[in-house]
């Protein structure tokens, strides 16, 4: 190791702060299984309409824009809807994803990464979200993908159970560090 990241190493430890990012896998050509889209609720693809309201949505964070330009270039965005109303969605790209200023996931080909998932809070807790995913990958082995990515941090406890439970396993950890609190550092990575 040279002297800088050494030095910059140790001068962090007392004053960082870690947490840590877990990238998960499925194989999509292992069996699919889930229930039936519950709720009278209809199942399609978000189109360029649909993406005002996808950015208003508790928790999602992107700009209109942002989404524009992601879905024209091949992003996918899975709703469950009822009278017109979103009620859930999963988002996935289907191109390398900058996670990060120091880590950008790489894709190859027939591979797509779960950006976010999202219920309405009046559908949580009724396996709207368990369904959702179990659709997507579906869809998502119908188009000739063979492996989903999802990443989230360690301590996304219902995530982790939801993905755990559709057969994704733990290939890569991510201890995202910073200095002070605020300034980023390369993160260390460990390969499970």
């Amino acid at each position: 190791m040279s002297l800088f990241p050494e030095v910059i190493e140790r001068l962090t430890e007392v004053l960082r702060s870690s947490e840590e990012w877990l990238e998960l896998g499925r194989d999509l050509r292992a069996p699919i299984s889930f229930s039936d889209v519950p709720f009278d609720l209809g199942m399609r693809w978000a189109e360029k309409g649909d993406l005002e309201t996808i950015n208003a949505l508790e928790g999602y964070v992107k700009e209109v824009a942002f989404l524009e330009s992601s879905l024209e270039s091949g992003d996918r965005c899975l709703i469950f809807e009822k009278e017109k109303f979103i009620e859930a969605f999963a988002w996935v790209t289907l191109q390398d994803y900058p996670l990060n200023i120091w880590h950008t996931l790489r894709l190859p080909p027939g591979y797509a990464y779960l950006v976010y998932i999202y219920v309405q809070p009046e559908y949580r807790n009724q396996k709207v979200g368990t369904c959702l995913l179990g659709c997507l990958m579906k869809a998502l082995k119908e188009l000739g993908f063979t492996r989903l990515i999802a990443g989230m941090y360690s301590d996304w406890e219902i995530s982790l159970r939801l993905h755990s439970k559709h057969g994704f396993r733990l290939f890569r950890r991510y201890t995202e560090r910073k200095l002070l609190r605020c300034i980023s550092l390369p993160p260390r990575i460990q390969n499970c």
